[in-house]
Parts: structure tokens; C-alpha cells; sequence
């Protein structure tokens, strides 16, 4: 009697998370202790609860979509291009609808230490209206970093065979790939040295790796342009 009852809560259990929403959209990609990163699929019309929503947030597009956030000041849409960031802070956002044509790609970034962001969002320039959702806020561009808070973020458009003009010293920092990337990082080389031996990144649109702090310059190696967005510590 007891193996049944035991049998029969498991079945249970396994049936509520086949169901979640959460578990059907989203995908775990990286976690340490500074962020969690997901990637969330939303067909078009679908809906999903909005993950580890206690935390101060980013959604990164990875596809060009309209998204409604219903929040605890109401609902927003945004129109998203590919490449897009939006800042939510902490309690902020409950539930996302897909309201486009197209499956909404995105990418969550979660920051877990709590204060980081608590006053970083401002409504100045193009860049801080468009990741912060300020009136007046445009599509984000190709090349373009802000200060949020105690984090620093970028987004890079890097040509193929091209490399940053020097290495800089960097922080800790997340690397999201929006699209596929094969990187080599450069600044501890030299001309005579193979590439292939030096440190490489490789990801695929979507995935996220953790770049220790240190002297950095990354090349592209690959055969188009390699796009993504980078956030210090």
C-alpha cells in the first residue's frame, strides 16, 4: 500500500512539471554564483511565468519579436530587434506573452547578489532609454556599452578575422552569444604563435560562458560576423 501511494505521488510530481510552463519554454545554460542564465522559446501566442522573478533581470532578444510583460504596474509591450536588452528590476515582471508572428528567442540573464543594479537604471541617451524602457528609448545598435549600477554592459559586432584595436585589462564578466561564435582571445599572444593554441571561446547563439578577470582581445575567427553582449562584475 505504501509503494503504491509512493508510486502514485511520484507520477503526480512528474505529471505537474511535464505541464509547467516554465519547464516547457526554458532551458538552464549557465549558473554560478553572480547569474543564472536561461534560454526561453515562446511560439507565437504562447505565454510563460517569468523565472526567478525575485532577482533584478535582463532579457536579451535573440530574435526580432513583440513581448507582453505583465508587471506590477501593468502590461508593456516591447518591440524587440535581434539583440535587444531590457532591464526589469527585482518583483518586477510576473508573466510574458509572445504577441508577435514569429517564436520569441530570448535569453534571461539573472543577477543573484542583490544591490547591484538597485540604482543603476537612468533615462540618458539612447542606450540607457532603450535597456532601462525609457520613453524615447530606440533600438539598440551594433556597438554600444553602458554603466548600470555596479555592472557594465556591452554589445559587440565583430566582423569576421577582425579583433579588438588592443587587449584591456577586464573584469569578470558573462559572454551571451547572440549569434554563434568562435572567438579567440588574443592579448597573450604573438605573431608567431598558432591561434588554435591560444585561449578560444566557442558558443552557440543563445549560450553564455564566464571570462575570468584579466587582460583580454578577442578575435573572430569565424566566417561572418560574431555578435554578443558582455556584463562586468
Amino acid at each position: 500500500m505504501t509503494r503504491n501511494l509512493a508510486l502514485l505521488a511520484s507520477a503526480f510530481i512528474i505529471g505537474v512539471f511535464a505541464q509547467s510552463p516554465e519547464l516547457e519554454h526554458s532551458q538552464l545554460k549557465f549558473e554560478n554564483d553572480v547569474v543564472a542564465v536561461y534560454e526561453l522559446d515562446l511560439p507565437t501566442h504562447a505565454s510563460a511565468p517569468a523565472l526567478q522573478s525575485a532577482h533584478d533581470t535582463f532579457w536579451l532578444s535573440l530574435t526580432d519579436a513583440t513581448v507582453n510583460f505583465s508587471s506590477t504596474r501593468g502590461k508593456l509591450d516591447v518591440a524587440f530587434q535581434t539583440g535587444d536588452i531590457r532591464f526589469f528590476p527585482s518583483f518586477e515582471t510576473k508573466l510574458l506573452m509572445n504577441r508577435g508572428a514569429t517564436e520569441f528567442r530570448s535569453v534571461m540573464i539573472v543577477i543573484k547578489p542583490h544591490g547591484l543594479l538597485s540604482s543603476g537604471c537612468e533615462c540618458s541617451g539612447n542606450t540607457g532609454k532603450s535597456i532601462c524602457g525609457c520613453k524615447g528609448g530606440g533600438h539598440l545598435e551594433s556597438l554600444w556599452a553602458v554603466n548600470l549600477g555596479e555592472v557594465t554592459l556591452a554589445g559587440t559586432l565583430l566582423p569576421a578575422s577582425e579583433s579588438f584595436r588592443t587587449a584591456s585589462s577586464r573584469d569578470d564578466m558573462l559572454l551571451v552569444a547572440v549569434t554563434d561564435l568562435k572567438l579567440v582571445d588574443i592579448a597573450n599572444g604573438n605573431e608567431d604563435m598558432d591561434l588554435l593554441m591560444l585561449p578560444m571561446v566557442r558558443l552557440k547563439t543563445g549560450d553564455a560562458a564566464w571570462i575570468k578577470a584579466g587582460r583580454h582581445q578577442f578575435k573572430n575567427l569565424g566566417t561572418d560576423s560574431a555578435r554578443f553582449v558582455t556584463l562586468e562584475f
